[in-house]
């Protein structure tokens, strides 16, 4: 064995130490999270456990349903990204334009809108989310990773994962056939685990690797998650970890962030540089919360402020259901005489009458059982101050304002809770950012071959146009701007009230009205083609039809299909 080999296996022997003791240390401060998130699953999805003493019957008021629904209603839908150039000229608008249908094609092929719903669900029950990006079979993907399986380094900035000196994305199950058919694998390092596959201790690990993953279907399975066994009964798993951890690297004299795979905490499969492994230097994972905390990347989520309110109301309406049913049953204490009496068992009937010896009123006596206290007034009570924690108002959860409320009233309240909220706008605005710049960075980095695009044109059929990388790449870039849906439509009615009022006062100037004209035009969401038709009709006696920018997807440049 040579001093490369030599030098190669302990450094993957460090890789995998380091690898473990990453992971216990990432447990140990989470697992005090998992009984929350699961008891949070459970109460959302209508699945409550029962006790022999305080709640024994299975009922659930959707409390948290409820609030999460209208809190994730709040925050607006998944927002409008735009890709403006930092470049001048006719090729660098034409590449912005296409740059931006690049992106409105992989929202719809990923269906960000439905992985955005999930996202804000995952946030309001386990107070973050995790969104991983990447490049495979020339297309861009996205998923989002279950908190069950991040481990992340306690001492990471809760604002910037670039602060963490490991990312783990573990619970990636795959067939070792899978795993021998990755080209991008270490052939030795294959070679490695399917002898360490058929030792003892593989074996256990094989087994342990099936149980967790059995363990992980059963989870889902109650939490109401149905799910399909993706590997046969045959399959050998193993559990495969990435791990994204800050190396040393000599030559460049920095810390550098490595893409690590480790298969069954005993091989390391691939290990290189992100820009190596995935064509950028950037973190390709995205996170956000509700409520950020300094100290603590596990922080709460809006399940946790009404996981407490609910159970209790849950032990009311259990208690006040069990109390009604047993004084529904008519029970009754009888006197044995001291086991001399023992009726027998009768059938009821009306207008039965039955015998005993002796006088009934001395012997037979119903169990008395004290009715239950009115407790809407205590759970309308626990409601009102899940809605102050939380900043919902019973406006926007559905419930009638009781009173004589004006409208101005309402409105106001309307208004100072969605103001409250602001906070969670602005983790979710930063977040879908973060996510635009990766998405940028793996298409410029690992973009081949020519994509086909399509438009549809203004006389409603659909053109294609083939792009390539150099019809939207540019040295200097692109910067990429969040609209939210709700600012853009008051911002928008707000500008259409200064365009009024700038042709109100400019009636007399042809070219403000123009381009005041223009401008109502394209808030109103009119394409350029559409706009300058319409201009060019409105202007066609009074100037000469104007020259304007070539759009390269304009229905003049595409081809048909």
């Amino acid at each position: 064995m040579d001093e490369q080999t030599i030098t190669k296996v302990t450094l993957d022997d460090v890789l995998i130490s380091q690898h473990i003791q990453d992971k216990d240390a990432s447990v140990k401060f989470k697992d005090r999270r998992f009984s929350q998130w699961n008891e949070n699953y459970l109460l959302y999805r209508d699945k409550v456990i029962t006790n022999r003493l305080t709640q024994r019957q299975a009922i659930n008021v959707p409390i948290i349903r409820e609030t999460i629904q209208t809190w994730i209603s709040k925050i607006d839908e998944a927002p409008i990204l735009k890709f403006e150039t930092r470049d001048r000229g006719n090729k660098a608008g034409n590449g912005e334009i296409i740059l931006n249908e690049l992106w409105l094609y992989y929202f719809d092929y990923l269906k960000l809108d439905l992985l955005d719903n999930m996202e804000k669900k995952i946030v309001g029950l386990q107070g973050r989310v995790f969104k991983k990006w990447g490049f495979a079979q020339n297309k861009i993907f996205c998923d989002v990773i279950d908190p069950f399986d991040i481990d992340i380094d306690p001492k990471c900035n809760s604002l910037d994962l670039e602060s963490a000196n490991y990312i783990i994305h573990k619970n990636i199950f795959k067939s070792l056939r899978q795993i021998l058919a990755n080209k991008s694998y270490s052939e030795k390092a294959k070679s490695e685990l399917k002898i360490y596959l058929d030792t003892k201790q593989g074996l256990i690990a094989c087994a342990e690797t099936r149980e967790a993953y059995d363990e992980k279907m059963e989870r889902l399975s109650k939490l109401g998650v149905d799910n399909y066994d993706e590997f046969r009964a045959s399959d050998v798993l193993v559990d495969i970890n990435e791990s994204y951890k800050l190396i040393w690297n000599e030559k460049e004299n920095r810390f550098v962030r490595n893409l690590i795979v480790i298969a069954a905490d005993k091989v390391v499969l691939y290990n290189k540089p992100l820009k190596e492994a995935i064509g950028i230097e950037r973190l390709p994972i995205v996170s956000w919360a509700s409520d950020p905390d300094l100290n603590d990347i596990w922080s709460d989520g809006i399940a946790d402020s009404v996981r407490t309110f609910n159970k209790i109301c849950n032990i009311y309406i259990s208690q006040d259901l069990e109390n009604r049913s047993y004084r529904n049953f008519g029970m009754y204490f009888f006197n044995t005489l001291n086991g001399i009496f023992q009726p027998r068992s009768l059938d009821p009937k009306p207008f039965g009458m039955y015998g005993v010896p002796g006088n009934p009123e001395e012997m037979v006596k119903q169990m008395k059982i004290e009715p239950l206290g009115d407790t809407a007034a205590q759970i309308e009570w626990l409601k009102n101050l899940i809605q102050s924690s939380v900043a919902q108002t019973p406006t926007e959860r559905g419930v009638t304002e009781k009173g004589n409320a004006t409208l101005g009233e309402i409105q106001l309240s309307l208004k100072q809770s969605t103001g409250r909220n602001t906070v969670v706008a602005k983790n979710y605005r930063t977040a879908w950012k973060e996510s635009g710049l990766i998405f940028y960075d793996l298409l410029n980095a690992n973009f081949r071959g020519v994509f086909r695009l399509y438009k549809k044109a203004s006389n409603g059929e659909y053109r294609s146009k083939d792009i390539v990388a150099t019809d939207w790449q540019n040295p200097a870039g692109y910067e990429v701007k969040v609209v939210i849906k709700s600012e853009k439509d008051a911002d928008d009615d707000f500008d259409l009230k200064k365009l009024a009022y700038i042709k109100n006062s400019f009636q007399a100037n042809p070219t403000a009205i123009k381009i005041a004209k223009e401008k109502e035009l394209k808030l109103l969401g009119w394409t350029d083609e559409e706009i300058q038709q319409v201009m060019q009709g409105e202007m066609q006696s009074q100037m000469p039809v104007s020259q304007t920018t070539t759009n390269p997807l304009s229905e003049n440049n595409l081809i048909e299909k």
